[in-house]
């Protein structure tokens, strides 16, 4: 139970981190959002700390669900890093 709050928590404080000072998420545009290297690395050091925080979930289906997000969010960035360039 510890691990699974532990994991919960760390999943929420990456998503309400800001990629940078300067501007709230809702006050930017869909593109900026998408291409911001600032924004793309949020997301993807927020998917690795997902899918790592994922190992210290005990039971199978929430541990794969998390490891699924996790690998989905550095994909993500991944391509719109490859999109943007």
């Amino acid at each position: 139970m510890r691990s699974a709050l532990l994991v919960a928590a760390l999943a929420l404080a990456t998503g309400l981190a800001q990629a940078h000072p300067g501007h709230p998420l809702h006050d930017a545009s869909p593109s900026h959002l998408l291409t911001s290297p600032d924004h793309l690395a949020v997301l993807a050091l927020g998917g690795a700390a997902v899918w790592f925080g994922a190992r210290w979930i005990e039971r199978r289906f929430p541990r794969r669900v998390l490891q699924i997000l996790g690998v989905a969010a550095v994909t993500t960035a991944a391509v719109l890093w490859g999109i943007r360039a």
